[in-house]
């Protein structure tokens, strides 16, 4: 039943009542500072000024604490209109009281007194806009005399110019009864929920013991109906028990033959030869019925790293694991199937639009972005979808999967850990890839490689602190190219090691340049590829780089993917161990998207972990990414490495970052990649916002 008026009024000024202590506190205090502040200019006349406002503090503070002695009774008795008019009263003579403060002061009063002056003002009619709000007239009649006094008091000032205080105190008494006017709309429509929920409660327990007294009487009921029943069918129950057990055994043992023809042994989800049957059904019908079916493919992300560090029986969790969260992914009447290995297959049947796809997408990709406990290891999973719709993308079985299978592919070959639908173009992406890994190596010889630098903040400060060097490939013919569109060809030839050298090289030099220039930036990170520190001779081209350069140990910072800490070799250890030796700080990139464990970081010698994008990208809607992001944080600070987030979008990922103890932040909040001549107005644009907010504190306010 809806709440009375009544019932919300008592909540309300039981909120008051609670919030009056504090509050008048914060008056008292406020009192003593505005005494001791004008004091020496009035003398002794602000005396019977502090002394009445001293006084109506009490009488609100005796008057609230006796009505929280004796709540429960007035409560009870619906009544507690004589003390919240005692208290809207006592706040009236509050607010009058703080009106005429002014005529205590000297008329000469300087202009840092009269800004003293209404920085009080605003501040106590701010300081209650916690508790007063719950009667909204007590937070009027408190503000009134208030704002009135600061509305006129330049009036009486000829001495200067003060007259645009009255107008900011009309602008802040709007913004600031508004304000209790919202709040009280809340406490009102809260308690309100309050009360309809206790009443609901209580009428669904009185429902819940009714339907439990049932039920209960119906087993009663069920137990003399089966104990007649037996004892009339047990003679022939004997006699065709034998008969039953028979047949029952035979149904199993056909029932499990067929089960074990058209299921995986592993993760008992249908293996190839029923998927085929499902799909070549669920095109039948969607031509029937003139709908679209959906096909994709799934291949986790460095499985086989699982299985050669873990073992194979690690591995089988993993994908037992998977295919739990697949399945609860999908509608009733879609399929998932396992292919074999690591890979798996989802039909989504009757689909009336492409879109009716993006929800179950969305439940895909968080379940394969997420983090599965193996043997005491915290794994975090990933995968690679590729999808092919029929009819657009074929008109057979056969064609969808194997188009499907192209777009898989392609998301492995650039970048992994999303979806791609098929497009006829990928069929000549092999083709494509050898054409352009030709002209990378003429891209070295022809410089035509160039260095873009995000910046990188401190969440403390908000002041940018170091960059990250970004390789971007300017293409005589295909423009400018990002590094997903060469570096995975790179890495599968031996060009990664010189396009490693030649970023290095560059942001190095670019570095001591902005050193030489005074700008603030700490750091450059640097990404160095795992063939690099693997098959290359990294310490060897770091040194001579630094030396070239002459650029100091401890402004260069190197970044690893999370790919490495799986795949590390002693050699790869002592290469990182050597690094660190010359004073270079090592961060662990995309943390969060592989199979790390805290046994693996502890062997590291990193001092720096960066939170993958897409974990920061959906942290302000998704309660695992939250949670997870949250996770990292306190792992790395339990290890003592600093934190870094990458992918910061807007305010509310860097408030939330913040919040949770993470210390540096980069992303398109702050600014997209860009040469370094911007860096230096990025920094120049940060100085003067800087300085702009110091200048009103140490210059004359006019």
């Amino acid at each position: 039943m809806p709440a009375s008026n009544e019932q919300i009024d008592l909540l309300c000024a039981q909120t008051l009542f609670k919030g009056a202590l504090p509050a008048n506190i914060t008056l008292i205090a406020g009192t003593a500072l505005t005494s001791a502040f004008y004091y020496t200019n009035t003398g002794s006349a602000l005396i019977y000024w502090v002394v009445a406002m001293l006084l109506i503090a009490a009488v609100r503070i005796i008057g609230a604490q006796r009505f929280l002695v004796d709540q429960e009774r007035l409560l009870q008795q619906l009544n507690t209109d004589a003390w919240v008019t005692l208290y809207v009263t006592a706040s009236l003579a509050s607010g009058i009281g703080w009106a005429v403060l002014p005529l205590f002061l000297p008329a000469d009063i300087d202009a840092t007194g009269v800004s003293v002056l209404y920085i009080l003002y605003f501040t106590i009619m701010s300081a209650t806009i916690v508790s007063l709000p719950a009667v909204l007239s007590a937070y009027i009649a408190y503000s009134t005399p208030i704002f009135i006094s600061a509305f006129l008091y330049p009036f009486a000032q000829t001495s200067q110019p003060i007259m645009f205080l009255s107008i900011a105190a009309i602008i802040y008494f709007f913004f600031i009864i508004s304000a209790g006017r919202l709040l009280n709309k809340r406490y009102r429509h809260n308690f309100s929920l309050i009360i309809e929920n206790e009443t609901l409660i209580e009428e669904l327990h009185n429902e819940i013991e009714q339907k439990e007294q049932a039920q209960k009487k119906i087993s009663e009921n069920q137990l003399v109906l089966e104990d007649t029943v037996d004892k009339r069918t047990r003679e022939l129950s004997d006699t065709n028990k034998a008969l039953v057990n028979e047949i029952n055994e035979r149904c199993r043992i056909e029932s499990n033959l067929k089960h074990i023809a058209h299921h995986d042994s592993l993760t008992n989800l249908p293996n190839r030869l029923l998927l085929d049957a499902r799909l070549n059904h669920a095109i039948e019908q969607a031509k029937r019925s003139d709908l679209q079916v959906a096909i994709i493919f799934i291949d986790l992300d460095h499985f086989k790293t699982i299985n050669d560090s873990l073992g194979h029986s690690a591995g089988d969790e993993l994908l037992i694991a998977v295919s739990r969260k697949l399945l609860n992914c999908i509608r009733e009447g879609d399929t998932v199937a396992r292919l074999g290995g690591d890979e798996f297959i989802i039909i989504i049947e009757q689909l009336h639009d492409i879109i009716d796809l993006n929800p179950i997408l969305k439940k895909i990709m968080r379940a394969t972005s997420s983090i599965v406990s193996i043997r005491d290891h915290e794994l975090v999973i990933s995968a690679s979808l590729g999808i092919s719709i029929y009819p657009d993308h074929g008109d057979n079985a056969d064609t969808l999967m194997r188009n499907a299978d192209a777009a898989m592919y392609y998301v492995k070959d650039h970048g992994r850990q999303k979806y791609r639908f098929y497009t006829r173009d990928l069929t000549t992406s092999a083709y494509d890839r050898v054409i352009l890994e030709t002209d990378l190596s003429r891209a070295l010889e022809n410089d035509e490689l160039l260095v873009y630098y995000q910046p990188q903040v401190s969440l403390k400060t908000k002041n940018i602190v170091g960059v990250e060097a970004l390789v971007r490939w300017q293409h005589p013919e295909l423009g400018l190219l990002t590094p997903k569109q060469f570096l995975p060809i790179a890495e599968k030839s031996s060009l990664i090691n010189r396009i490693g050298e030649v970023v290095l090289l560059q942001a190095c030099e670019q570095m001591v340049a902005w050193k030489k220039q005074g700008l603030p930036i700490k750091t450059v990170a640097v990404n160095i590829a795992g063939n690099q520190i693997h098959h290359g001779n990294l310490v060897a081209v770091v040194e001579r780089v630094l030396q070239k350069t002459r650029c100091e140990t401890d402004w260069l910072e190197l970044e690893i993917t999370e790919d490495f800490i799986i795949n590390k070799t002693d050699k790869a250890l002592t290469t990182l161990r050597r690094l660190r030796e010359l004073g270079i700080s090592l961060a662990i990139d995309d943390f969060g998207t592989g199979y790390s464990s805290l046994s693996y970081l502890k062997q590291l010698p990193i001092n720096k972990l960066k939170i993958d994008r897409a974990f920061v990208r959906d942290i302000d809607d998704d309660m695992e990414d939250a949670t997870l992001v949250q996770a990292i944080i306190a792992m790395g600070r339990s290890l003592k490495l600093k934190l870094i987030a990458e992918g910061v979008e807007n305010s509310s990922h860097e408030i939330f970052l913040a919040a949770h103890g993470c210390e540096y932040a980069q992303g398109y909040y702050y600014s997209e990649p860009v040469r370094a001549e911007k860096i230096i107005k990025l920094c120049a644009e940060q100085d003067r916002a800087l300085h702009d907010k110091v200048r009103p504190i140490n210059g004359n306010s006019d």
